[in-house]
């Protein structure tokens, strides 16, 4: 997989992480919404208790925004060039799957292969990491084999 490639796979990958946090701001403007009381009409308890739980998951959508925001940054700024050994950037692949390594992303397809993020923190990046195409890698008790790199 040459350069040009990769970055069609990056820019798929980009374009799933800026739906997923345009939803992400929907959600918080609708929820925020929500929460918000008309300052003309007396409050029921059953609505004050309404709006404070549509102000906690207002905060919780907030927070999950701005997780969201920070990982299309990582992803923008990913050194997606081809690599010749497992690191953030590298796209991996054994066991019949692909993966995009140094970021969360749900699987996404990018011409007919489907890839998923293997974020940099997990455990099995610590097995994988500095590998080239052939290595064996044990995890979770299996034996693995690098079938692609790029």
């Amino acid at each position: 997989m040459d350069k040009v490639a990769k970055q069609q796979v990056k820019d798929v990958l980009i374009a799933q992480a800026e739906a997923e946090l345009r939803t992400s701001r929907a959600d918080v403007a609708e929820h925020d919404s929500a929460a918000q009381l008309d300052q003309d009409v007396t409050d029921s308890v059953d609505a004050l208790s309404q709006s404070d739980e549509a102000g906690d998951l207002g905060g919780l959508l907030d927070d999950f925004h701005d997780r969201q925001k920070a990982n299309l940054t990582r992803i923008e700024n990913l050194d997606f060039g081809v690599k010749d050994a497992v690191a953030p950037g590298a796209l991996v692949g054994f066991d019949g799957a692909r993966y995009v390594v140094g970021v969360v992303a749900a699987a996404f397809d990018c011409d007919g292969v489907t890839y998923e993020g293997l974020s940099a923190d997990s455990p099995i990046y610590a097995a994988l990491e500095g590998l080239r195409l052939g290595d064996r890698f044990t995890f979770a008790g299996h034996e693995h084999r690098i079938d692609f790199l790029a």
